[in-house]
């Protein structure tokens, strides 16, 4: 019987096998970075001093600096006054209390260009925490475009609002002025006849002449709050004095108009949407706080002009400042336009103060 002869075949040796801990910190880096070289938005990370830790293409092409002159130094640089000199002091104070002021909430400000140029982003800014250390992360998006549209949008509403202001005032208003004047005539005509079958058609004359009458101041009142002609003649403090004194005469309630400072020469989109800001402001008080005095005020101060519309009703609920309504939002998008941010400080029983302020910018 022959032997089972046994093969015994030499195995080949197979190479340690690496554990995945040994590729997954530099595959996950190599990932990580082309994410960053490839994101559409700039991408920026923070360390708690403000510091500039990661800084990708994207950011660069939005700011106009290349990452190796900004990288280590403070993310103020890329912000314009009055942010720049206050950027620490937000973080410091997030650090000590939790409160965040733009962290965890995505929002539009002011960016600040290489050239000096300030641009509208979009900013969303989270919190990275690794142990004890802590990052922040802002994704920003250039929205120049956007805003250049959009405001392109409001000056054409503007232009068609005035259009239909001056269409009232000219023709509308013209031709109620007209029959006023007609039922004035007949209603004296009747008057002189000595017949008393006549009488009632004397009244019905004075009723005309008055229905006429209000009529006329009714749309005399449209067509300036459409636009303000007093806006382009003399200039936001007249219109706003002229503002204030309508709702006095119309609604029987205090409303006064103050300026301490001569104003200077606004940029006329800058009037224009403080001007609304102040009109929805005085109309949001009268519809719904059921104020006894209304406060418009314009001041010069460091920071630029300030604006207040301050009312004395009965304020607003607390969640309604974080609501939707169409008035605030319609106040914080034109404050927005013209780059700034809207304040709003009420409670219920101590009214409602708005406030805005706006860099002094000369017309052109």
């Amino acid at each position: 019987m022959k032997k089972r002869v046994a093969a015994h075949t030499k195995k080949k040796a197979r190479p340690p096998r690496r554990k995945k801990a040994d590729v997954q910190p530099s595959e996950a880096e190599a990932r990580m970075q082309a994410i960053l070289n490839t994101a559409v938005d700039g991408i920026i990370v923070i360390d708690e001093k403000g510091r500039i830790e990661s800084y990708n293409p994207a950011a660069e092409r939005i700011f106009g600096h290349p990452a190796k002159d900004v990288i280590g130094q403070n993310v103020s640089l890329l912000m314009p006054a009055p942010h720049r000199s206050k950027h620490n002091q937000y973080i410091r104070k997030y650090i000590r209390t939790g409160k965040a002021r733009i962290i965890g909430i995505g929002r539009e400000v002011m960016g600040l260009r290489a050239d000096g140029t300030p641009i509208p982003i979009d900013l969303a800014v989270s919190e990275i925490r690794i142990g004890d250390r802590r990052t922040f992360t802002g994704i920003i998006r250039d929205i120049t475009e956007r805003k250049r549209l959009e405001k392109a949008i409001v000056d054409a509403s503007e232009m068609e609002r005035k259009q239909i202001g001056q269409d009232l005032h000219d023709t509308v208003s013209q031709h109620l002025a007209g029959l006023t004047m007609i039922a004035r005539v007949l209603q004296q005509k009747i008057g002189r006849i000595a017949d008393e079958r006549v009488l009632d058609l004397a009244q019905e004359a004075t009723r005309i002449a008055d229905l006429a009458d209000t009529a006329l101041k009714q749309v005399k009142n449209i067509s300036h709050g459409l636009y303000p002609v007093e806006l382009e003649r003399n200039g936001l403090g007249t219109a706003l004095e002229q503002l204030a004194n309508q709702q006095d005469a119309l609604f029987q309630i205090s409303c006064v108009y103050t300026s301490k400072y001569r104003l200077p020469s606004l940029d006329r989109t800058v009037s224009v949407h403080l001007y609304r800001i102040a009109q929805e402001a005085v109309s949001n008080a009268i519809k719904h706080a059921s104020p006894r005095r209304i406060e418009i005020a314009l001041e010069c101060k460091d920071a630029g002009l300030e604006l207040t519309v301050r009312d004395d009703g009965k304020g607003m609920p607390r969640n309604a400042k974080s609501s939707s309504g169409l008035g605030l939002a319609i106040m914080k998008y034109r404050a927005n336009m013209i780059g700034t941010e809207l304040g709003l400080d009420s409670a219920p029983g101590r009214g409602t103060t708005i406030t805005c302020v706006v860099p002094l910018i000369k017309s052109n």
